[in-house]
Parts: structure tokens; sequence; C-alpha cells
């Protein structure tokens, strides 16, 4: 009897034991797990404070050409001396600009921006919330009416465009951009595909002033010619001007032989007559009036102005007005 009860005994003290020993497991585990609910409500509320906090902020540094300034997260009222094109692609209209810019730009409508007029009171007036400058000359007195970013771009309009994208928080509004670029682009070279040789061959001349000068990748439709609508450079314009920091190259008449594609773009800078004087020295050469160009009547004509700027805004219009020269020539040739 006193066998059985030890026993008994003995059974009970086990699954005392084993019943204190699970409920200190399970307080454990519960303070574990209010451990880490309070540590993860913890991060979750750092993360979402941050998260708040970058939603929130209206200003950002950004670092440019002459140091770093305080500028908005998304800018609504600026002021360009230059950058205007860049402005309109993302749907940002500037309420000022340069005068020149204002007065000779094709592809603007005036309407809502304002001409400075190189006022700093007109500036003051116009209240920016960030001024764009050409250069960083007059960067100290633009920084002191308002933050203020100096570029120098010379890169073509989609990279301009995605630095602008960047600069102004208007990424999505560049990609947009871009994409409606390059259909601008591929219609046109759909409409040249069946009109004009792969191997016929182009030239840009641009009478300014007293000087003749030839052009190759960058502006005066050098970019929309050659590396939108993607016609052939003439030999010696590819030789001269690929992978060169060359823009433009003065020649004189003797020389224009040399350069002269099958087909030729000309436009004339003409200042006080200056350039037609030019023009007409230029026309009445022999040395002009021997070109194939010039007997085959594929010299296209083109204002000054409309090949001017290289802006995105006028480089999606250059495309087109380009595309439509060449066609109108074909077609006047059939």
């Amino acid at each position: 009897m006193k066998g059985k009860w030890q026993g008994a005994t003995t059974v009970f003290l086990v699954l005392a034991i084993m019943l204190i020993v699970g409920a200190c497991a399970n307080s454990k585990q519960q303070e574990g797990q209010q451990g880490n609910g309070a540590e993860g409500t913890a991060g979750q509320t750092e993360t979402t404070a941050q998260a708040s906090e970058d939603e929130t902020a209206t200003t950002r540094e950004y670092t440019h050409m002459a140091g770093t300034s305080v500028i908005p997260v998304k800018p609504q009222r600026v002021v360009t001396d230059w950058y205007y094109g860049q402005l309109v692609a993302l749907g940002l209209k500037p309420v000022g600009t340069d005068d020149y810019v204002w007065k000779n730009h094709p592809f603007i409508e005036q309407a809502g921006t304002e001409s400075i007029g190189g006022s700093m009171e007109k500036i003051i007036e116009l209240k920016p919330d960030l001024i764009i400058s050409w250069g960083a000359d007059k960067y100290e007195q633009y920084s002191k009416i308002a933050p203020a970013v100096p570029l120098e771009l010379s890169e073509g309009p989609v990279e301009s465009v995605r630095t602008f994208g960047d600069l102004l928080g208007r990424q999505k509004e560049a990609e947009d951009w871009i994409k409606a670029f390059e259909a601008t682009g591929e219609a046109a070279r759909q409409r040249l595909a069946d009109k004009i040789s792969p191997d016929e061959t182009f030239t840009i001349f641009t009478v300014f002033k007293k000087e003749l000068k030839v052009y190759g990748f960058v502006n005066m439709g050098g970019y929309p010619l050659y590396e939108v609508l993607k016609v052939k450079a003439a030999p010696k314009v590819e030789e001269i001007f690929r992978n060169s920091k060359e823009w433009n190259k003065t020649i004189s008449f003797e020389a224009v032989p040399e350069f002269a594609g099958d087909h030729i773009i000309l436009t004339v800078y003409d200042p006080n007559d200056e350039g037609g004087e030019t023009l007409k020295q230029l026309q009445q050469s022999e040395v002009w009036k021997s070109l194939d160009a010039v007997k085959n009547e594929r010299v296209h004509v083109v204002k000054f102005n409309d090949l001017y700027n290289d802006d995105p805004v006028a480089v999606q219009h250059q495309v087109d007005l380009l595309a439509d020269l060449i066609l109108k020539e074909n077609n006047q040739q059939k």
C-alpha cells in the first residue's frame, strides 16, 4: 500500500513540475511576442514618420555648376533667361523669360510668359520661386531674388528633358515627353522611308552676316536632321563633326563643294542686310551654280529662327518641318 502511495505521489510531482515549466515557457513566449510587437510598431512608426516627412518636404538641395542651392521640390513660378523649351516640354509655362527668346522663338506662345528684358526689377515683380539661367554670370544677382540654378546644357533634347525632369520634380512628365518625341521621329522617318535613297546626303549651310558656315550634328537643324530623321550627312560633314566638340565651321566659298551633299539646308542670318548681301554673292558664284544640289533644285531654304533654337520644343517642330521640306521637294520633282 505504501509503495502504491509513493508511486502515485511521484507521478503527481512529475505532472506538477511539467505544468510549472510549461507555464513559464508560455509566459516568456508572450513576453517575447509583446516585445517584438513593440519594436515592430516603433519601426513602422519611424518609417511612416520618415515617409510623411519626405512627402511634406517643400525644399531640397540641388548641386549645380556654381555650388548648391535650396530649391522647391516642385517649382511653380519659374523665370529662365534661356531654357523656355525645356520647361514647356514638361508642362510648366515659365512666368518670365529673356527678351530674345520671347521675341524670336517661333514655336512659343507668348501669352502667360512675360519678357524680363534683362531687368532684375521685372524678375522681382514676377515673384519666382526658382530662376534657371544659362551659365553662372548672373548667379549671385539671381540668387538674391530667389533660389537660382545655373546650367550650361549642350546635350540633345532627350537628355536635356531628363535633366529638367529631375530639377523640377517632373520625372514622369519628362518620360512622357520623351515617348511622344520618339513617336514623332518614328512617324517622320516612315514618311521619308520610300521617298529618299539611303545613299542621298545632306548638308546644312548658314550665311551668317558676312560669313558662310557649315553645321554638324547639334544645332541649326543638325540634331533633328541627322539624329532623328537619320538621313546621311555629306562625307566631309561626317569627317569633321562626328565625335567632335565643334558645332559649326566657317568656310570659304571655294570650300563649299567639299562639304555639299545631294541636298542642302540653307539659312540666312541677316541683321542690317549683311547676310542678304553675302547670300547674293554666294548664289551668283560659279562654285554655287556648279553644285549638284543646286542643279537638281535640292536646296531647301529655311528661316534662320526656325532652326536656330535647339530646345526640346523647337527640335520637335523641326523634325516635321524638315521632313515636310524634303517631301515637298520630292513631290515637285515627280
